[in-house]
Order: C-alpha cells, then sequence, then structure tokens
C-alpha cells in the first residue's frame, strides 16, 4: 500500500490514521535536513543577502526569514504528528496486523510522552545531589548553602513539573495501554 496514494472509501479508522502518521513522517524526514543544513549554513545564506539594497534586500530577507521560521517548525509539527498518529493507529481497527511496528511506535510513543516528567525529575535529583540549582532564562544559580528557600523552592518546582507532566502522560496512555491493539 503506497503511502501517496489514496485510501480505498471503505478504509478502517486505524488505516486512516497510520496513513496520516506515515505522510507525517516522510514530511519530518525530508524537513529535518533542510532545517538542519539551513541553520549550519546561515553565514554564507546571509552573505549573498547582505548585498542586496532596496526592494530586493526586503523581499529576500523577509522571504529568508519566513523560511527560517517556517522550517524548524513544520519539521517539530511533522515528528509530533507522526507520533501521534502512529499511536493512536495502533488501537484502532485496522485491516492487517503489525505488531512489530505497533510495539516500536507504543514504545517511542511512551518515551516521548513520559520524557518530559524524567527530565525534570533527573534535574531535581540532580540538584539534591549537588546542592546547586540551575535555571537557564533568565539565568539564575540557587545554592543550598548559600539560599536555602529558594533553592528547596527551586527543587519543589522541578518535582511539581514533573509530576504534572507524568500525570498527563499517564491520563492520555491509560486508557490505551488497557485495550488490546486495533484489530
Amino acid at each position: 500500500m503506497p503511502i501517496l496514494s489514496p485510501l480505498s472509501e471503505n478504509a478502517t479508522p486505524g488505516d486512516r490514521a497510520r496513513r496520516r502518521g506515515a505522510r507525517c513522517l516522510l514530511l519530518a524526514l525530508a524537513a529535518t535536513p533542510i532545517t538542519v543544513l539551513l541553520f549550519l549554513n546561515l553565514k554564507p545564506l546571509w552573505t549573498i543577502i547582505e548585498p542586496l539594497e532596496g526592494i530586493a534586500f526586503a523581499l529576500v530577507g523577509a522571504l529568508f526569514g519566513a523560511i527560517l521560521a517556517a522550517a524548524p517548525i513544520i519539521t517539530a509539527v511533522g515528528w509530533l504528528l507522526a507520533l501521534w498518529f502512529g499511536v493512536e493507529s495502533v488501537f484502532m481497527l485496522r485491516t492487517r496486523r503489525t505488531p512489530t511496528a505497533d510495539i516500536a511506535i507504543i514504545g517511542t510513543g511512551l518515551v516521548a510522552w513520559f520524557l518530559p516528567a524524567l527530565w525534570f525529575l533527573f534535574t531535581a535529583v540532580q540538584a539534591l545531589v549537588s546542592g546547586h540549582v540551575h535555571f537557564p532564562k533568565p539565568s539564575r544559580d540557587y545554592l543550598l548553602a548559600e539560599d536555602p528557600v529558594a533553592f528547596w523552592q527551586g527543587v519543589g518546582y522541578m518535582l511539581i513539573a514533573a509530576g504534572l507532566f507524568a500525570w498527563l502522560a499517564w491520563r492520555y496512555w491509560q486508557g490505551k495501554l488497557r485495550r488490546k491493539s486495533g484489530m
């Protein structure tokens, strides 16, 4: 079943979701190297635009800025939608079984959904071990020895964030993991 060909009218919801996921994955796979190359070659590309003057500079500069803004968004949306539709397709009715792909999709989905919670938990544990909390923007550093109240507030914030992200991921997955994949 080619990805770009249209589905039949009687296609199951799982087949439709899997097709959408595959198309979004193709979009993400095509957009990722373009985005990476665009940002790696930012200076040489700008040196082509910089000598232009007047309306040509304004138009080409605006187009270049729009491409720089859109490329990472298209890439991220492609990856997220590929994962979303892939996970949804596993738990919908489909015409044929794909147990290996289903396991890979579910594993990737679980990691992606629980990764923010694990990251905040890791950061909180790291802060407890080192006695130092660092927030990047705005740049703030709180040491347990110098400012214990701010330090414990920072650790508490990270634990609350980890709990919130874990709860949201669990709410999404609890209904899915109790039922069998679609068939």
